[in-house]
């Protein structure tokens, strides 16, 4: 089947979400996990956002003037981060979505490295991603619930603030490895972004205590402190994040605070990666 790869154009944003949420929700049906796009709504909220970003790199790809995929790319920093990646379910196990993302590949061909977040029960995703040289990095899970316990004493958590993004980008910079300050950045103007501070100094930051943003600690102890305090300002019933479990007291912390296990999930690259230090959690992309 040959397919065509062009750049995605604000005209594909109702189709590309409506396939997005589509291809999600049937894989997910399928293996009885919920789904990172549970709404259209949401689906179209979301495309819509990376395809008119200066910052995201759109593709889709279309056969007989159709479209029938598309995949996208964050470009916000020198390590690249794919995803979403959706094939409309009539052309999936066609080529389509290698097509797809060997042209994000080539894209971001001069990048240090590059990284997506896979859904560990889609076996064919991840057999499509390895065959093209990705490595796993990093298992961890989707966790949701409410927290049984109050704010700890010692911290301050509170709503993060313009004058906070240097501080912050140097603690990732430091955990991490790798410059994520515009992704900070954009935090504080399209989500709810917190720091934890511990005599005067941000020792973690979330950009959103949910899958849309990533966190960064100095240890598990201020993680716990930074989830707790941000969850005492969240108007929100539930909150989700991505946790590696390789935070195994963390894990059962938080399966002590009442919050459960959704689904298994990943952290794969190809190129430079280097293991956080300190405690992490990735956002739906890295």
């Amino acid at each position: 089947m040959n397919v065509v790869i062009r750049r995605a154009q604000p005209s594909d944003i109702d189709v590309c979400a409506a396939i997005t949420y589509e291809a999600f929700k049937d894989i997910s049906d399928r293996h009885q996990f919920p789904t990172d796009f549970p709404t259209l709504d949401f689906a179209t909220e979301i495309t819509g956002l990376l395809i008119e970003s200066p910052v995201f790199f759109g593709i889709v790809a279309e056969s007989e003037s159709a479209v029938v995929g598309c995949g996208f790319m964050d470009e916000r920093s020198p390590i690249r981060g794919i995803g979403p990646v959706s094939v409309d379910r009539t052309f999936q196990g066609r080529g389509t979505g290698r097509e797809i993302m060997k042209a994000l590949l080539e894209r971001g061909q001069d990048a240090v490295g590059i990284r997506l977040v896979q859904e560990s029960f889609n076996m064919a995703s991840l057999s499509l991603y390895a065959s093209l040289g990705f490595e796993v990095k990093e298992p961890f899970v989707l966790m949701e619930g409410k927290f049984r316990s109050q704010p700890q004493h010692g911290f301050e958590v509170r709503p993060m603030a313009s004058e906070d993004v240097e501080e912050c980008a140097a603690l990732c910079k430091k955990l991490c490895g790798c410059d994520r300050t515009s992704e900070i950045e954009d935090a504080l103007n399209y989500y709810s972004p917190f720091v934890a501070c511990k005599q005067g100094r941000i020792v973690a930051y979330t950009c959103a205590v949910s899958a849309l943003g990533h966190s960064v600690a100095q240890t598990e102890a201020d993680m716990q402190a930074l989830l707790l305090g941000a969850a005492a300002y969240s108007s929100e019933e539930l909150l989700s994040f991505h946790l590696p479990l390789r935070y195994a007291s963390l894990f059962r912390w938080c399966l002590q605070e009442g919050l459960r296990a959704l689904k298994p999930m990943a952290v794969m690259a190809v190129g430079e990666y280097r293991s956080p230090e300190g405690c992490w959690f990735p956002s739906f992309v890295y």
